[in-house]
């Protein structure tokens, strides 16, 4: 997860350790209200949200114009391969993905955990509320506008595809 967040590997490990390492200084605070895992989980969201805005705010990041208009396209919409693809199909696949790695990665820390928690992770949103400690509609509206920031950002690729 903390690499799908930063893309790269040695901030990965480092965040990880931090992580941990607050986990378990903070160890008696853990109250059993939740699971285990959705505790560490978040204290690992935590972590790194905190440090790419840290990094955001080094790097002169800026957030999304709202008021951009969107085509209609069904944010869940997902589609199989056949077969297996031919070799110029994936190269094709690889550039596609480095295009959509590219545009999560242009997300704020928020909308790019909730992005990657339920799409990537699987999480539901009751679970991804527990563990980013805010409420089931702040997940909504979190993940409605990362996809509409995440269409904004790939329509070049969806239209040519």
């Amino acid at each position: 997860m903390i690499y799908n967040m930063v893309h790269n590997e040695q901030d990965a490990w480092d965040l990880a350790q931090e992580s941990f390492v607050k986990a378990w200084k903070s160890i008696k605070r853990f109250r059993r209200h939740s699971s285990f895992y959705t505790w560490i989980y978040r204290i690992v969201m935590n972590v790194t949200i905190d440090w790419l805005r840290k990094k955001q705010i080094k790097s002169g990041g800026a957030e999304f114009d709202d008021s951009i208009q969107l085509k209609e396209v069904d944010p869940a919409s997902r589609t199989l391969p056949k077969a297996d693809p031919l070799p110029h199909e994936r190269m094709q696949h690889v550039e596609i993905r480095e295009k959509i790695d590219h545009a999560i990665k242009q997300l704020t820390p928020e909308h790019r955990a909730v992005i990657l928690m339920k799409e990537i992770e699987g999480m539901q949103y009751h679970e991804i509320a527990e563990t980013l400690g805010c409420s089931i509609g702040t997940v909504m509206s979190r993940l409605f506008y990362a996809r509409k920031r995440l269409q904004n950002l790939l329509r070049e690729v969806y239209e040519n595809v």
